[in-house]
């Protein structure tokens, strides 16, 4: 046994000449395996590399996975092209009107999976929310004015604060000419 520190009571690391092995663990019990004579226990490890971003779960709200159709940025409103991937969404076109999912939460590139919330709290300090509903504008931008040239008006939800941003998406009222 090696005089290795402890750094927490319940991480125990196995090294052998054989492949590694990996021992899942709660405080509460131990897991034991019968071992050959070379075993060496260790108690002390090395955190291991991030794993993939998980599906997303916000606090309060609603979110899912697509595949970015072109490059995307984060805080923008997008719609699905096809059932699977996400483009911008834009005030200016009609066939956006029903088919805005939400906002993205952070950048992508063309083809990776990119997190959509549908709903709930998004906070992000780039805002500087006044008092009042926020709509779908150009691009995907979120705005509290209304572009002129807007085909339809979409009320995505409201600030609650300067950089809180409450997604609540509305029904899209087609404006006339």
């Amino acid at each position: 046994m090696s005089d290795a520190e402890q750094v927490e009571p319940w991480a125990v690391a196995v090294e052998s000449d054989t492949s590694p092995l990996v021992l899942e663990h709660i405080k509460e019990y131990a897991v034991t395996l019968d071992a050959g004579p070379d075993l060496v226990v260790l108690t002390a490890g090395e955190q291991g590399p991030p794993g993939p971003q998980g599906i997303p779960g916000p606090a309060g709200g609603s979110a899912l996975q697509k595949v970015a159709a072109v490059a995307l940025s984060g805080h923008r409103l997008v719609f699905s092209t096809d059932g699977v991937a996400v483009d911008y969404a834009d005030c200016g076109a009609l066939a956006n009107r029903n088919n805005t999912l939400g906002m993205t939460l952070g950048a992508a590139d063309a083809g990776a999976l990119v997190n959509v919330q549908r709903s709930g709290e998004v906070v992000f300090e780039g805002w500087a929310w006044s008092s009042g509903p926020v709509f779908l504008g150009h691009a995907g931008q979120v705005t509290q004015s209304l572009p002129q040239d807007a085909a339809f008006s979409l009320v995505v939800g409201f600030a609650m604060n300067a950089t809180t941003l409450f997604l609540d998406m509305g029904v899209a009222i087609t404006l006339e000419a």
